[in-house]
């Protein structure tokens, strides 16, 4: 029977009795792992002489081999070599620093593999440490047993990024770059491999990371990385939870603005049939005048509105719809001359455009045929675009016609643009 004044007996008792009530301190978790997940054999033969502070300042020595002995030295210690790791970790030279932090890290690794099976039981009462990141994870993902289980996986899968948020989490971002940087630089040995899903995953989590500044280059990898065919496949042949897990990260990546051009995170939306993408959409629609505006771009993110938004969308759509002038103004008439009018500006073609899209887009919400207002047939593939085209009228007569229909239809039907709310709207005439 282990001798109760034996230190590694005492300090594995009071932390089994804690674990239950709190969450450990690092200083305390670190002990634990020590105790739980390094050899015996290694922790036994160091058990007799005292760390030696040397150590210390051999982690930046100019051999290469005496650093390694140095780390290999510092990680038999057990808990004994833990003050001088700490040190190095905040030491000012790089070298030093580097290697320490990297020693506590692998002991954080390892302590989450030998305890994640208790981390996917609970890991609201294991040491933060253990479960790096998992508040993050919760405030995407929600907490159920599927939510439990991949970010267990997830952690295996990217220990040394989850690390990076329990060991020092404002070079999280920094890790994050890094990270991205050589999926994007090893990219073409990858041959015709895709990078394993559960990657894609963290990083993506990493990355809606509310204090995180991502640069385009990180941007662009991650981007790629969200529309390949594993990570689509993944995501579609999931499990109920694991997909509404993956649906949340993907929302919250598709809703930031600013960090994302609207297109990609449109087609993204599109891509996954996300109800997120309004976002990226009215994005499109409100900077259509922009230079370099596209089209399709604005085509689809009209159309985006309209299929996932019908009801809310209504009002900025009519507003979008530009009312011809059909009758001419009476001349001015001076005592001896006629003066006709000053001529009307032209519509610019952006938004005679934006206007035709909105009222096809208006019809199709509202269930009338486009046939009637005489558009071109439309239709819709798979991936909620538009596939034949603009909209077009025979003529500009065609187009003022299809117009005042409309004007008309509306004033017929209030009952579609009062609020989803209001009661008033019950029992009326359609």
């Amino acid at each position: 029977m282990a001798d109760e004044a034996d230190p590694i007996f005492t300090t594995t008792c009071r932390i089994r009795l804690a674990l239950p009530r709190r969450r450990f301190s690092s200083r305390t978790w670190l002990a634990a792992l020590i105790l739980l997940c390094l050899v015996v054999s290694s922790h036994q033969q160091s058990e007799a002489k005292e760390p030696d502070p040397a150590l210390l300042r051999q982690l930046g020595d100019h051999d290469f081999r005496r650093r390694v002995e140095a780390e290999r030295e510092l990680l038999g210690l057990g808990i004994r070599g833990l003050d001088i790791i700490e040190a190095g970790a905040r030491s000012s030279d790089p070298e030093i620093r580097q290697r320490s932090l990297r020693l506590l890290g692998q002991l954080r690794r390892a302590a989450f593999l030998h305890q994640r099976d208790q981390v996917r039981a609970n890991p609201w009462i294991v040491p933060e440490e253990m479960a790096p990141g998992w508040e993050l994870f919760h405030s995407f993902a929600g907490d159920h047993p599927e939510a439990r289980d991949l970010y267990v996986r997830m952690v295996g899968e990217e220990s040394e990024l989850f690390q990076a948020l329990a060991l020092n989490p404002d070079r999280c971002s920094i890790e994050l770059e890094r990270r991205c940087a050589d999926l994007r630089t090893f990219g073409d040995r990858r041959s015709n491999r895709e990078v394993n899903p559960l990657t894609v995953l963290s990083l993506l989590l990493l990355a809606n990371h509310p204090e995180n500044k991502l640069n385009p280059f990180t941007v662009q990898t991650l981007t790629s990385l969200l529309v390949e065919g594993s990570f689509y496949q993944f995501v579609q042949s999931a499990s109920d939870g694991e997909a509404s897990v993956c649906r949340g990260l993907l929302s919250a990546w598709i809703e930031q603005s600013g960090t994302v051009p609207a297109p990609n995170r449109l087609d993204l939306a599109i891509r996954y049939e996300l109800p997120a993408g309004v976002v990226p959409a009215r994005e499109i629609i409100a900077n259509r005048r922009a230079a370099g505006a596209s089209r399709n771009q604005l085509q689809n993110a009209i159309r985006f509105l309209a299929v996932f938004e019908p009801k809310d969308s209504l009002q900025e759509l009519d507003h979008l719809v530009i009312a011809p002038e059909l009758e001419l103004p009476p001349l001015v008439r001076g005592p001896l001359i006629f003066e006709p009018p000053a001529p009307q500006p032209p519509i610019p073609a952006y938004e005679q455009f934006s206007s035709d899209l909105a009222l096809l887009a208006l019809i199709q919400i509202t269930g009338q045929d486009p046939k009637l207002y005489r558009f071109a047939v439309q239709k819709l593939d798979l991936d909620r675009r538009f596939n034949s085209g603009a909209p077009i009228f025979p003529s500009e007569k065609d187009r003022a016609r299809a117009v005042r229909m409309w004007k008309e239809w509306k004033a017929q039907h209030p009952s579609y643009f009062l609020p989803a709310s209001d009661d008033a709207s019950e029992g009326q005439a359609g």
